[in-house]
């Protein structure tokens, strides 16, 4: 029996029940001519043992191809498995023949590369080209083997993140520049990928490749003409997206134009639980069910890297395997060597297998919850039924569409949202500017300015005006210049920003062996000490973090009597109460409250963990064993909040619940409707404060939804543009999914009505606290905040203060009991309150006295 077969009689015995079906009929295929520039010599014979024939191609592979050779920068967004492969192998292909130029394939992601290297290098074989012609640049290849691709070879497939580690890093090199000089074919390989955090980097990455190739084709005398390539899944304004990416104008060939023939495919929503225990259980139950069958494969998706490994895990088959992010290359490569020979029955995989190994045996597809986005629905979709009728199921609640004011059929009917990049956030233009400047020394410009020729944000002239050495800088970059050091290029991963990176060991520490890797805003949540983390479906034990200059790395072992652990996590969020923290003047306000898009300060830490109904704090367990320690997260970023002083709202006991169903459904409406990542977006409807004059004042009549990025991407800013449209769908989901809807349609309308009592307004004149005469503002001693210890924040307790002596001057500094080696002092200007657990007060050196601001006169 298939796999499909056997899922299809698991929904007709009634064990799964379908809450609604969308089924997508077979798409029979539309040819037009091959541009005759592709079609004589060596091309027109391969096309035709290849394909049967050469004088016709699918639809928007022709008119591609066309564009293509008339000279234009092309982006084609059509569906998976369309062929767009052939669209740029043809071109490039040809000028392997018949030029002497080189292209530049690039890939997102290792497992995509290497899916399509085996591709590349088949048919240049076939079109008698040498061996050497296809070469492979990602983090597995040897350096010598790296340099001898760039010498020889003439297409050259490298991910993003080679391209901004290594050689970006070296581009002056006689070989790199020679490489950039005969550049005639860039290709971007799953563009729609390029979005949020990773695309925003990207975009800066390839400008700064730009200034490298302009430069190299000048010093060399080059004339030769650089085209680049796009292929993507369908997205919103793909011409758009891509002259944000690369700052080039493009056309595009969309789906409109697809001529690709398709098999028909069922979706399904399938009523179940979508998160917690009880999902998994389901979806693990369903895969045993399927699992027994003889052909095919299926693919599971989760959006837990620990939910893939415990699903796996208790499924306990050889043949079905966890597919995520954080493994080594070499596991990874295994299991995606098993998935092409067929040895796998199914894979559970987190977005790490959206794009990348072309499997054409799936046949089934599981998805846990609704996808964030509707594009990576699409490319979730686009893995099955790719050579034969697929089905691909959501399992989720029953009014999981309708909670948010669609049906199943809408949701996959309607437009795909934009690709989003976040091109005017300052971290992001600080690290690019430290790796550009570094090159610009290479090849040769000054630092005084911005290299010519490539077109920059506006916003980026300012910031790299203060990324230059010897200037001195706001204290809000310094974190990411501590991160970047000597090696910008290095220490500036692409796929986040200002987050600290840990690798993964196994072993004492003398004998070690990395497994894997992991961000700190991952870690406080996955591999906390004490937690059970699953790696492979193997249970490790983590032991400690360890945190200096020359070792940023988490030690695990094996797990001999493996517990479920949960992390207990603490969350803080301090509001800029003043005129000067609300962004672009959007605010309005009014006596029952505001809305206003705002500059927040987070904190989060992991305070322990469970093991049942058991907690265990750090607090207590430090005392045992010293590296069982809370660990923390710290960032600034922007947000809107929300304040509503109406009984309904403020206060503890059930307005505390209408807070948190608020706030939890305004978080999924945005992430719903702009296809932002779920980790780009938090929310929060407790432990909020408003900040002013140096202290936290906690609100009970506030939410606040955020971007979880250091320096605030702005991507909640149409939640105060667009609060209406927002309450209108929230109106409109009350009405479809009755008593389950996220917020009652009382709840909606007083929000309405309150919303609507509000004008243009501001925040209260921010206030700041000014000393008596003889006195200072300083922390009070109990006070807890943060001390940076080797770019991780660590919390302490303030003992005392006093003036010490250093050379002829005097420094205000702070004891504090450090855990480790005794007793440590910092000075006053190092310190990061962070939490609410601090405050602000008077001090007079010469008494040693302290005074209440707030018992005062009102001196602010």
């Amino acid at each position: 029996m298939r796999i499909k077969e056997a899922f299809d009689a698991l929904c007709e015995s009634g064990k799964l029940t379908v809450v609604e079906r969308v089924d997508i009929p077979a798409r029979l295929e539309r040819v037009a001519a091959t541009p005759s520039t592709f079609n004589q010599g060596a091309l027109r014979d391969w096309l035709t043992v290849k394909h049967g024939q050469a004088d016709t191609v699918w639809n928007h592979q022709a008119v591609a191809l066309q564009h293509i050779a008339n000279g234009s920068n092309v982006v084609v967004a059509t569906g998976t498995a369309s062929g767009k492969s052939l669209i740029f192998q043809l071109p490039i292909m040809r000028e392997l023949l018949e030029g002497d130029g080189v292209a530049l394939v690039i890939y997102p992601l290792k497992a995509l590369l290497s899916d399509q290297l085996s591709r590349w290098r088949q048919m240049a074989q076939e079109l008698g080209l040498p061996a050497y012609t296809v070469a492979e640049l990602h983090g597995n290849v040897r350096m010598d083997e790296r340099h001898e691709a760039l010498q020889n070879a003439r297409v050259v497939a490298i991910t993003p993140d080679l391209l901004q580690a290594w050689f970006m890093r070296q581009v002056s090199s006689p070989v790199f520049k020679n490489f950039l000089g005969k550049l005639r074919y860039l290709v971007i390989d799953e563009a729609h990928v390029y979005e949020s955090v990773f695309g925003s980097n990207v975009a800066y990455l390839m400008r700064r490749f730009m200034v490298a190739r302009n430069r190299a084709a000048k010093d060399l005398h080059s004339t030769k003409q650089l085209q680049i390539i796009a292929a993507t899944a369908t997205i919103y304004s793909p011409v758009d997206h891509m002259a944000c990416l690369t700052g080039w104008p493009f056309v595009a060939v969309d789906e409109a134009d697809d001529g690709s023939p398709t098999h028909a495919r069922t979706l399904l929503h399938i009523d179940g639980p979508d998160i917690g225990g009880p999902a998994e259980a389901m979806l693990q139950d369903t895969i045993n069910e399927i699992g027994h069958a003889t052909a095919d494969t299926f693919i599971a998706f989760h959006n837990s890297r620990q939910g893939v490994e415990r699903v796996t895990r208790v499924i306990d088959r050889d043949d079905v395997l966890p597919y995520r992010s954080g493994y080594e290359g070499n596991d990874r490569a295994d299991i995606e060597r098993k998935l092409r020979k067929g040895l796998l029955r199914g894979i559970v995989s987190t977005s790490a297998m959206e794009v990348g190994i072309d499997v054409s045996g799936f046949t089934v597809g599981l998805n846990l919850g609704v996808p964030q986005s509707k594009k990576a629905f699409r490319q979730r979709v686009g893995r099955v039924g790719r050579a034969s009728d697929g089905v691909f199921a959501i399992v989720a609640p029953r009014h999981a569409f309708t909670q948010l004011g669609s049906s199943f059929q809408e949701y996959f009917e309607g437009s795909v949202e934009p690709s989003y990049l976040y091109l005017d956030n300052r971290f992001i233009q600080f690290a690019h500017a430290r790796c550009l400047m570094d090159e610009s020394e290479q090849l040769g410009f000054s630092d005084a300015q911005i290299p010519p020729g490539v077109t920059w944000p506006a916003s980026f002239e300012k910031v790299y005006e203060v990324a230059r050495p010897g200037i001195r800088r706001p204290r809000e970059f310094e974190l990411i210049a501590q991160i970047g050091a000597d090696s910008p290029h290095y220490n500036y991963p692409l796929r986040q920003v200002g987050e600290s990176n840990y690798k993964l060991k196994e072993g004492s520490r003398s004998e070690s062996e990395q497994i894997g890797d992991i961000a700190l805003n991952q870690a406080i949540r996955e591999a906390y000490p004490g937690a059970t983390y699953l790696h492979l479906k193997r249970p490790m034990k983590v032991a400690e973090w360890k945190s200096n200059a020359f070792d940023r790395s988490i030690r695990l072992y094996d797990a001999k009597n493996p517990l479920i652990t949960r992390p207990i996590l603490h969350k803080t969020v301090n509001v800029g109460a003043s005129s000067e923290e609300v962004v672009s003047n959007r605010i309005l306000s009014g006596e029952r409250g505001l809305i206003a898009e705002v500059s927040l300060q987070v904190n989060e830490a992991v305070l322990g963990y469970q093991i049942g109904g058991n907690s265990f704090l750090y607090k207590d367990l430090r005392t045992k064993d010293p590296r069982m320690s809370k660990k923390q997260r710290e960032f600034s970023t922007t947000g809107v909040v929300v304040q509503i002083k109406d009984t309904w709202f403020s206060g503890s006991g059930q307005q505390a619940l209408v807070r948190r169903a608020v706030s939890d459904a305004l978080r999924q409406m945005i992430l719903r409707e702009k296809s932002i990542a779920p980790t780009d977006i938090d929310d929060s409807h407790s432990h909020i404060a408003f900040y002013q004059s140096g202290v936290p004042r906690r609100a009970t009549d506030t939410i606040v939804i955020y971007d979880s990025i250091y320096g605030g991407l702005r991507l909640t800013e149409p939640l105060f543009e667009d609060f209406s449209e927002f309450l209108e769908r929230l109106k409109k989901a009350a009405e479809l999914a009755g008593n389950e809807a996220l917020v009652s349609d009382k709840i909606v309308e007083n929000l309405m009505e309150w919303h609507g009592s509000l004008q243009e307004g501001a925040m209260p004149v921010g206030r700041h606290l000014i000393a008596p005469d003889g006195e200072l503002v300083v922390y009070e001693p109990g006070s807890i905040v943060s001390v940076r210890m080797n770019g991780t924040l660590v919390e302490r307790e303030l003992l005392e203060l006093k003036f010490l002596d250093l050379g002829e001057t005097k420094l205000l500094m702070y004891r504090y009991k450090n855990r480790e080696d005794g007793d440590s002092w910092v000075p006053h200007d190092q310190i990061e309150p962070t939490g609410q657990d601090w405050k602000q007060v008077f001090w007079h050196p010469g008494s040693n006295t302290f005074s209440d601001p707030e018992d005062g006169d009102g001196n602010f």
